[in-house]
């Protein structure tokens, strides 16, 4: 076998046979000049003269063509285009929202030119003239310009402005005819607008942006408050309106505030309603009822979904909590009344509550916990009242029942409830939440189904009403008159039943 391939390897084409051994060096084009070569071949593809050096070559390989030219057809490939890189696609160049971004000084002509030409309106198109805002950016950007009774549009000249109007123009003017935001002289009415920039904060960042945008993670929290925290430090720096600086530094404690504040409610409404108030819900017949799955028959085969907590747990839970934190009459009431079976929710509803006092667990607690219960966490006590929420549903009332309600004191309930502690830890005083409140008949209460967590200063404000709003159409066609409409409905009539009559006639 040996001796058979080697006789196939001399009989291999020559020319192939000497283009493998050749290096870059003994390359040429027809004309003598070094063809450079890529990885897709010649540059400009064609012929190849390849001369084949005597000293390189024995004399089985080169047939007796030694220094004779062999030409060879090769194909160019495509030629690769290369990628540019992020600093030529400007990737790498400042956005305004780096942590440390500030602005250049401005310089005494700058301001004056600023204050003898610029309309205030202008700072919006001037402030996103000057940041680098990608999608995500301008979208909230452009929701909280919304939000304050902004209006948000394409330029006025999307292809740009020619280089005779550029020279023509003064600064003023040129971001006049390039600007995307726009104050509707509509709302320059005193008498149904005010200008409030930490009100508008406030509304925004506690009501729409959590509704709006994901707020699960602390550092997207940050970006969106970055965002509006950039524009008002650009307001400041420019003086744009000297006379609202109060609000504008209103409006940036507010966002220092919703960046502590919306983390923790946005954890708090993962873990609530807590072990112990779910235990509570499944043992007295709350909306955990009959939640657990793991005796299910059909859950077998859905290993990947959490089987709930089974009645035996919910008992333990309940039992432990109850010997922690109740006093010694809801503590005596609850036995008796279940020795009695007699333990039922005497109330319950659904109501908006403020968070006034957090009281962790004593040492006491403590120490039973982790003598009886080590695995349970233990608890300590949330103290909460009674809170007006603007934005809830209220009742369907006649006219006459809603100006009583109106007129009538607001009351006010103080509630208990036991929570464990790692949640406590997350929850601050002022902190809303939406829930339902169910009382026992031994005199407990515990927080059910979880509807809503806000932040402390939650507010709602008619600005979401007033997002794209449009007014009523004023000119409306005449109507037409009810004679003319039923000629119309008779002739169709008629047309119609001619045309049966010619098909029944064919």
């Amino acid at each position: 076998m040996g001796g058979f391939e080697e006789d196939c390897r001399d009989d291999v084409n020559p020319i192939a046979k000497t283009l493998d051994q050749l290096d870059l060096g003994s390359v040429k084009q027809a004309n003598g000049v070094a063809l450079p070569l890529t990885d897709g071949g010649p540059v400009n593809g064609g012929k190849v003269i390849v001369e084949v050096s005597p000293e390189r070559h024995d004399e089985t390989q080169d047939k007796g063509k030694n220094g004779t030219p062999i030409e060879a057809n090769v194909t160019a490939g495509p030629k690769k285009k290369k990628s540019k890189s992020k600093a030529q696609r400007g990737l790498t160049k400042p956005t305004g929202f780096e942590e440390f971004y500030v602005d250049a000084p401005v310089t005494p002509a700058e301001y004056e030119e600023e204050k003898s030409t610029y309309d205030p309106s202008l700072a919006f198109s001037e402030y996103t003239a000057k940041r680098k805002l990608d999608e995500k950016r301008k979208d909230l950007f452009d929701q909280y310009m919304a939000y304050g009774g902004i209006d948000c549009g394409q330029k006025m000249f999307s292809g740009g402005l020619d280089q005779h109007t550029l020279e023509e123009k003064n600064a003023a003017e040129i971001a006049t005819m390039t600007a995307t935001h726009f104050v509707n002289p509509d709302r320059e009415d005193t008498t149904k607008f005010v200008v409030d920039f930490d009100g508008c904060a406030r509304g925004f960042l506690s009501s729409r942006l959590p509704c709006r945008f994901d707020v699960t993670f602390e550092q997207q929290i940050r970006s969106y408050t970055a965002i509006i925290r950039n524009f008002l430090n650009y307001l400041l720096h420019h003086d744009v309106c000297p006379e609202y600086n109060t609000q504008i530094n209103a409006a940036r404690t507010t966002c220092d505030r919703t960046d502590k504040e919306l983390w923790s409610v946005s954890q708090a409404s993962a873990y609530f309603p807590g072990p112990f108030n779910t235990a509570c819900s499944i043992t007295f017949g709350g909306s955990y009822k009959d939640s657990y799955i793991g005796n299910q028959e059909w859950a077998k085969d859905y290993t990947d979904i959490p089987p709930g907590m089974s009645p035996d747990a919910a008992r333990k839970i309940l039992k432990i909590g109850l010997a922690a934190q109740a006093s010694e009459d809801v503590f005596q009431a609850f036995k008796a009344q279940t020795d009695e079976h007699n333990v039922t929710i005497i109330e319950a509803l659904s109501t908006s509550l403020e968070i006034t006092a957090l009281i962790p667990a004593d040492p006491d607690i403590l120490t039973l916990y982790k003598s009886q219960e080590p695995t349970l966490q233990p608890l300590g006590k949330l103290l909460a009242r009674t809170w007006h929420n603007p934005n809830r549903t209220q009742p369907d009332l006649t006219i006459e029942e809603e100006a009583a309600a109106a007129s009538a004191p607001k009351a006010i309930t103080e509630y208990e409830f036991w929570l464990e502690d790692d949640i406590l830890a997350m929850c601050f005083v002022g902190m809303k939440f939406e829930a339902t409140v169910r009382k026992m008949s031994f005199g407990m209460s515990f927080f059910d189904a979880l509807e809503a967590v806000h932040v402390s200063f939650y507010e709602v404000l008619p600005n979401e009403m007033v997002i794209g709003w449009r007014e009523v159409e004023e000119n409306w066609l005449p109507r037409r008159p009810k004679e003319e409409i039923e000629g119309e409905i008779e002739g169709d009539r008629d047309g119609e039943e001619e045309m049966v009559q010619g098909e029944e006639g064919d």
